[in-house]
């Protein structure tokens, strides 16, 4: 065949192309145009041959010159100023470049690259579908992928896929990662409107084994997630209801009326009924162990919140950093990430029941101030978010500090503490009430033993020697104890040869008081009145001799007057 023939042939093919085509030689001029690109352009072909194209078209001037000096393709630049709009495509050649002209209608006939039946199946699936093509150009998007993304496909069509990324409408790219490998992918993407989507893009290759097509496929996983974080949630809160009436079966029992001997606490019992009935805020001071979350749940079982939860919170068992979380949430959610749900706090959690605030007086003074701002108006807002929430719950605050002598010190807010002390109850150590140390005992023996599968018993002098011991960590401290003696004792019954030497050394003085025929409540005062007065010789300042007795200086007070004993001057 004889190389006439073959240009001829060659010419031929060119000419009949359905779109415009000129060849650009290295210095970027025109050394041929087809006819259907000539008339596109609205001129001869003999205008244009020789002509400098970036003189021809000065806003493809960029474009052309970045093709033949770096080999950059470039593809769907747009020409106005023709009788129709155009787009133009502009691929690097070893001496030259070539442009291809299209009519925008014919580009976007192109771009869909399927049938009008393949777009009605896509458009019926619940599942967002993309196909672009090898550059990560968008080619077509199905209605599921524009509700999933809350875009137009118009919007997108001819865009570039990393322009998206750049737009912020998606973390990351699932098609880059395509043309990047050539493999299929698949991971989870966040997008800007807060959804979640599974996205799998496969490549799809031509006849030659090159990449010309990516179809993407993505489903909104957002729901799943929530349904999940609330199943999750709600298996939580079941076990923690669960957790809480199980040990309320004990805890609740150590202020019932049955366990109750002494008269202070027959008081405070009565009070407490008085105070569920009202939605006041209570305050419960008191030494460490003497039961303050034990009759916090004796005021919420009483009150017309029962049936809600009781959300106890320990401000010193929690970082000083994460307490403002805890306590109002987080909408957020938990590590920032763009996936996760908003994190409930504990005035949220207590939503219509009672919240416990233990050892309130650990709180940092700006949180403080947040919980006077909550007790204002009753509504919540999370930490990062805008909307607060309405809340009702009841309020009950227990503290080992005197609340009063912390605001005269600064360390305690005046404000937040006139809004709390509305029932303040003072919840005396288990040394003041020595007559409900053996009912008390009693019944954490019936536990532990139906613990252990024992039946432990416990000798009178055992009993004995137990009332008459201070107990500085009153009933937390007894119940341990007890535990401990059921637990590690082999026989069944319990003497005062099994109790530790702190008890047992006050033996000696429990014979004597015996031999005089005293009843339990006077040995016990004449022990506290002759510990009193020696630690006062010792100490004459009051703070710190209750410091040495291990009470606080408002029980020291209290015990001064009522044992008449004088300070010295």
């Amino acid at each position: 065949m004889n190389t006439n023939y073959q240009e001829s042939t060659f010419q031929h093919v060119l000419e009949s192309l359905p779109l415009g085509l000129i060849l650009l030689n290295t210095e970027g001029e025109i050394s041929f145009c087809n006819v259907q690109a000539a008339q596109l352009l609205s001129m001869e072909v003999h205008q244009l041959v020789g002509q400098a194209a970036g003189s021809c078209w000065p806003p493809l001037a960029t474009a052309i010159q970045a093709g033949l000096e770096q080999g950059q393709h470039s593809y769907g630049q747009e020409m106005r100023g023709t009788l129709a709009p155009l787009t133009i495509d502009l691929i690097p050649l070893e001496q030259g470049l070539l442009c291809l002209f299209k009519h925008q209608k014919q580009t976007r006939e192109l771009s869909s690259g399927i049938h009008k039946e393949v777009e009605i199946i896509l458009d019926s699936s619940f599942d967002g579908f993309w196909i672009c093509d090898s550059q990560g150009t968008v080619l077509h998007l199905n209605k599921a992928a524009e509700k999933i993304n809350d875009i137009k496909a118009k919007q997108i069509i001819g865009q570039k896929v990393e322009h998206l990324v750049f737009a912020d409408l998606i973390d990351r790219s699932i098609t880059m990662e395509v043309i990047k490998t050539g493999k299929p992918q698949t991971f989870a993407q966040h997008l800007k409107n807060g959804k979640k989507v599974l996205s799998t893009g496969n490549p799809v290759f031509d006849e030659q084994g090159k990449l010309s097509l990516i179809v993407v496929n993505e489903r909104d996983i957002t729901e799943l997630n929530k349904l999940r974080y609330e199943l999750e949630e709600s298996y939580k809160q079941i076990e923690g209801y669960r957790s809480e009436i199980d040990s309320l079966q004990v805890r609740q029992k150590v202020f019932s009326k049955s366990l109750i001997r002494s008269e202070i606490m027959s008081r405070l019992f009565n009070l407490a009924i008085k105070a569920a009935h009202l939605d006041s805020t209570v305050v419960l001071q008191g030494e460490t162990g003497v039961g303050s979350r034990e009759f916090a749940q004796l005021i919420h079982h009483a009150s017309p919140r029962k049936e809600k939860p009781f959300v106890y919170l320990d401000c010193t068992a929690i970082p000083e950093s994460s307490l403002e979380l805890e306590l109002f949430g987080d909408e957020r959610g938990e590590g920032f990430a763009h996936h996760s749900q908003p994190k409930i706090g504990f005035f949220e959690l207590a939503n219509g029941g009672t919240l416990m605030i233990d050892e309130i007086e650990a709180l940092p003074l700006y949180i403080q101030t947040k919980i006077q701002h909550f007790l204002q108006n009753q509504r919540v807002t999370r930490v990062g978010g805008q909307v607060s929430h309405q809340v009702d719950i009841r309020i009950v605050v227990g503290t080992h500090e005197n609340l009063e002598s912390l605001v005269r010190e600064k360390k305690f807010r005046k404000d937040l503490f006139l809004r709390l002390n509305i029932v303040p109850i003072l919840l005396p150590p288990l040394r003041d009430r020595v007559e409900d140390i053996p009912p008390l005992i009693e019944h954490y023996l019936n536990k532990f033993n139906a613990c252990s599968k024992t039946n432990k018993t416990i000798h009178p002098k055992a009993m004995d020697l137990l009332c008459c011991y201070r107990f500085p960590g009153n009933m937390l401290e007894l119940a341990n104890l007890i535990e401990q003696l059921v637990v590690l004792v082999a026989e069944d019954c319990i003497t005062e040869e099994h109790l530790p030497a702190k008890i047992r050394i006050d033996a000696s003085w429990l014979g004597g008081i015996k031999e005089q025929g005293w009843k339990l409540p006077e040995a016990v005062e004449k022990l506290e009145r002759e510990m009193i007065q020696e630690a006062l010789e010792k100490h004459p300042n009051q703070r710190q001799a209750s410091k040495v007795l291990g009470i606080d200086q408002s029980t020291l007070s209290r015990k001064l007057k009522k044992y008449k004993i004088q300070l010295k001057a």
